[in-house]
């Protein structure tokens, strides 16, 4: 395969305001996705705020400097055909524009509006806060969505980790416009932000494209007060407390994930991980799909859980159930999950499932470097969060590289049943049963 069909070439720029750019031209393509990442999320709330993040991506959206409408706003992206949203995690917030790759410079100019002009009207952060919180309602009402957030208050409880992304509604209701203005300053400095353009090659080699780009992320007088965040310091942020939780919900299914701690981003075995977690249930042909599915019909989605923070991370497996049969579920699924320890016997993870699996990750891989989103994404994610870009080429060497014997690794580095927490919502009143199942 030609080097340029799945890597990428890509630069890296510090402008003077501190301000890091990553541009990642595409040959063959005529669109760009102009991605903003901003280095602070959920995690990095006070208490009180909690969902400040999320706040404040929605708000961006209501009026800034030059689009004072919400209407405004959209009806500029709309005029050329473009698409814009934002994203908030426990750990970053990114908003974007993809565009036709001729209107770079009204995806910048739109951004970094938002970014740094927002209005933040006291009329549109009255009515956004009953938008948010019938959000919240929407997301209570989806379990199979909701379980991820009730097992992360399970894992990570007392940790600012164990918090929803959303907040509650009683943290949404208190905040203020003072506070945004306090938040903003601290945490949204341009050296806390890395702008990655992906797309047409032709557009992002123009010889202006730096000037612009500091030229649209040089407007408010106020943004040179801005900070960056400060210091970050991680400790140990698994709950060790309970390690069981039943969220009470008279539902037609139950679901559940159970799950081991896991690695963080940089850990030396995340890429091994990655290849378990196919092989167990990352896809239609994985053991979870077939057990639990395939052969006995308990479930319509299950599927493995993985997730990575700087300084932890989850692995396990979800699951949606009939709740006349959720023990057996349970027990499938536990059974699957510690088998991958094993080294010998019927179950043992076997060289040709690792071939599969990293074979599966690697047409993954390539399928997601089809479009401009998904690079900018990737390429403004490992230079936000790890510092430095892995590209593609080099992530597809890495999993390349993984053996059986790292696979094997890992697993027994991890599966360790007196380290397993499951969280459920359901139509259950007691844990007691599941207690047994499990030996929580």
């Amino acid at each position: 395969m030609p080097k340029q069909d799945y890597k990428p070439d890509y630069t890296k720029h510090i402008l003077k305001s501190g301000l890091t750019v990553v541009l990642v031209p595409m040959v063959g393509v005529k669109s760009a996705t102009v991605l903003v990442y901003v280095n602070t999320g959920s995690r990095y709330e006070p208490a009180e705020w909690s969902g400040i993040s999320h706040f404040l991506e929605h708000m961006v959206f209501k009026a800034t400097e030059n689009y004072p409408t919400p209407r405004a706003l959209s009806q500029a992206v709309d005029a050329v055909g473009a698409e814009f949203n934002a994203f908030t995690s426990k750990e970053y917030t990114g908003y974007y524009v993809k565009s036709a790759s001729a209107h770079i410079n009204l995806a910048l100019d739109v951004l970094s509006d938002m970014l740094l002009t927002p209005k933040l009207l006291e009329d549109d952060l009255r009515r956004e806060k009953g938008v948010i919180i019938e959000e919240i309602n929407m997301y209570q009402d989806m379990p199979a969505r909701h379980i991820g957030d009730v097992f992360e208050q399970l894992l990570f409880a007392g940790s600012e980790l164990g918090r929803d992304i959303i907040g509650t509604k009683e943290t949404v209701n208190g905040v203020t416009r003072e506070n945004f203005l306090e938040y903003i300053k601290q945490w949204y400095g341009l050296g806390n932000m890395v702008v990655t353009i992906a797309g047409d090659a032709k557009a992002l080699k123009k010889k202006t494209l730096l000037g612009e780009i500091e030229q649209a992320f040089s407007k408010k007088s106020d943004s040179s007060d801005r900070q960056n965040g400060g210091k970050r310091t991680f400790g140990n942020v698994i709950s060790s407390g309970k390690r069981l939780l039943i969220e009470y919900k008279k539902t037609e299914q139950a679901h559940f994930i159970m799950s081991v701690p896991g690695v963080d981003r940089k850990d030396s075995d995340r890429y091994a991980l990655g290849v378990l977690g196919v092989l167990f249930g990352g896809n239609m042909s994985s053991r979870l799909f077939t057990e639990v599915r395939e052969k006995r019909g308990l479930c319509y989605y299950v599927h493995s859980d993985m997730d990575y923070y700087h300084d932890a991370g989850t692995f396990g497996a979800a699951a949606g159930v009939d709740p006349k049969r959720v023990e057996e579920a349970v027990k499938v699924v536990m059974e699957e999950l510690f088998v991958l320890a094993e080294t010998s016997g019927k179950k043992h993870i076997t060289a040709d499932e690792v071939k599969h699996a990293k074979d599966y990750l690697t047409g993954k891989t390539i399928l997601d470097f089809e479009d401009s989103e998904s690079i900018a994404n990737y390429y403004g994610s490992k230079q936000l969060l790890e510092g430095k870009v892995t590209t593609q080429q080099e992530a597809l060497a890495k999993i390349s590289a993984v053996t059986l014997q790292d696979v094997q690794k890992v697993a027994r580095r991890l599966l360790d049943k007196n380290a397993l927490y499951f969280a459920m919502i359901g139509p259950f009143e007691s844990d007691e049963k599941f207690k047994k199942i499990l030996g929580i």
